[in-house]
């Protein structure tokens, strides 16, 4: 009798757990549940964004719900959704989903996951420093870009033979970065440049761990768990370093770099400007620019080798911008974008072509709020499905197809798109995104310039399909490259 009390007892609890499990809030967008507790984990493999964008088909809505752990979330399946959301009702989504792993690790603090008025303070300090300083910011990512993409640095990396062009771009990446946030540069040879470029590649903020708290127990999520524990830690230890060594000889009228000014706002004694905010504020910023900008630039060589008529062009139009403003062996700088038609749809076309952020960060719906004719409850995490926007088919022909012309019009002259968002929009939109296209432009021009690249007749050229990570980033690819004028044998 006993046991039946039992079995009846176990019966009802997985009843009850099975219907709650299977219960959504009223109104909500329709979309999977998948399995107690994991949700549509399982399904997501290498590609969640391919995944979630063939439910989005399945259900044919808009916006699609699916569950998480214990959480509901929404996926934005257009433009016109997103920027419905994150734009028009940008306040409403301005939040970041609640991690408690995250929070606990940095203590609240940084850019990327806080909101409030923590969150508002802090980015508006981090707008007003990039506007004032930009025209500055430009000139010094001219002459550092010019300086890490020198011949020396290609003939550490065995130029005219093969080679992995990605440490280069790494390294050279990481100087800049470094060096306009806190003034620091790290020799090619240095054994501490590949531990730091090595340990702030790992990057936690998408890592579904970060939301289900209970994973960090479970193979193989526990394993990531601690890289993304050893990761902060460690780049959070270098920051400290350098920030006490900047308070030393700090001065207020000449203000250096990032970690400068942010010192300057600790001395008003202002309230969200503490120690611990500029270790993980700058932390934030080196992550999401190294890591964004070194992929962007691993798929621009990547279509340069697959595409050499793309190469051709781009050189031709370097070549005719330096004619055309007599700057002799100077390659051009950002003022020179707007007579450089090619070059920027070609830029256009990776992004749009190669998403890196393919699902972006996620945001938090900060109130109850009606999107597209459903309920969505306060508190929601919310996905904006990138790359289905940039494969949308009824706005792009042949979206898997790779070509700059299809963002030039009859006349040849650039056409900006507002259906290709690589750094979002709204309230949330990347606080470094002119730098990072300063960035991306001047390297290609510099290395176009100077060399030619040449795919690997070994290894073939590299291919399209994007690494499994947290960023679509491509595989290590092997290629040759030449000085222009050279024999390339």
């Amino acid at each position: 009798m006993e046991y039946c009390f039992w079995y009846f007892t176990i019966a009802v609890f997985s009843i009850y757990c099975l219907l709650s499990w299977q219960r959504r809030p009223k109104n909500f967008p329709p979309g999977p549940r998948g399995f107690p507790v994991l949700g549509i984990v399982p399904y997501f493999g290498k590609y969640p964004e391919k995944v979630l964008s063939k439910f989005a088909d399945q259900y044919e809505s808009r916006v699609m719900s699916f569950r998480m752990g214990r959480m509901d979330w929404i996926v934005l399946n257009d433009i016109e959704t997103i920027t419905q959301a994150l734009v028009k009702q940008g306040e409403d989504f301005a939040g970041r989903p609640k991690s408690p792993l995250f929070d606990m690790l940095t203590n609240g603090c940084g850019i990327v996951f806080v909101d409030g008025e923590k969150w508002k303070a802090q980015r508006k300090f981090g707008i007003m420093t990039l506007r004032r300083y930009m025209l500055h910011i430009y000139s010094q990512l001219h002459n550092r870009l010019k300086y890490e993409t020198r011949i020396k640095n290609f003939m550490k990396c065995n130029l005219n033979k093969k080679m992995f062009i990605q440490t280069l771009f790494r390294k050279a990446v990481t100087n800049v970065t470094c060096s306009v946030l806190m003034g620091k540069r790290y020799d090619y040879d240095d054994p501490d440049t590949n531990f730091f470029m090595y340990v702030i590649i790992r990057r936690p903020s998408k890592t579904v761990v970060m939301y289900s708290p209970i994973l960090r127990f479970i193979p193989p999520f526990r394993w990531t768990y601690k890289k993304i524990v050893n990761s902060i830690e460690q780049v959070t230890g270098v920051i400290r370093n350098i920030s006490e060594m900047h308070k030393q000889d700090f001065d207020s009228s000449t203000k250096r770099d990032f970690v400068d000014h942010f010192i300057a706002e600790m001395n008003k004694e202002g309230e969200y400007f503490t120690d611990e905010q500029l270790h993980h504020y700058t932390r934030d910023l080196l992550v999401a620019a190294i890591n964004t900008t070194t992929a962007a630039f691993g798929w621009c060589v990547v279509s340069l080798l697959r595409h050499p008529e793309c190469q051709e062009k781009i050189w031709q139009e370097v070549d005719k911008v330096i004619v055309l403003f007599k700057s002799g062996n100077e390659t051009p700088s950002c003022k020179h974008q707007e007579n450089m038609p090619y070059m920027r749809s070609f830029i256009q076309e990776i992004h749009r072509h190669r998403s890196i952020a393919t699902l972006n960060l996620p945001h938090r719906t900060v109130r109850s709020v009606r999107l597209c004719g459903y309920d969505i409850p306060k508190d929601t995490p919310v996905l904006t499905n990138i790359w289905r926007v940039h494969n949308n088919q009824n706005v792009w022909k042949n979206p898997h197809e790779f070509r700059p012309d299809r963002h030039l019009d009859s006349n040849g002259n650039f056409v900006s798109s507002n259906n290709v968002i690589p750094f979002a929009c709204g309230y949330r939109r990347c606080l470094g995104e002119q730098i990072a296209k300063a960035e991306i432009f001047l390297f290609i021009v510099n290395i176009v310039k100077r060399f030619h690249l040449v795919v690997d007749q070994v290894t073939g050229p590299p291919t399209y399909i994007h690494s499994f990570s947290d960023q679509a980033k491509p595989h290590p690819y092997r290629i040759k490259i030449f000085l222009y004028g050279t024999c390339q044998g």
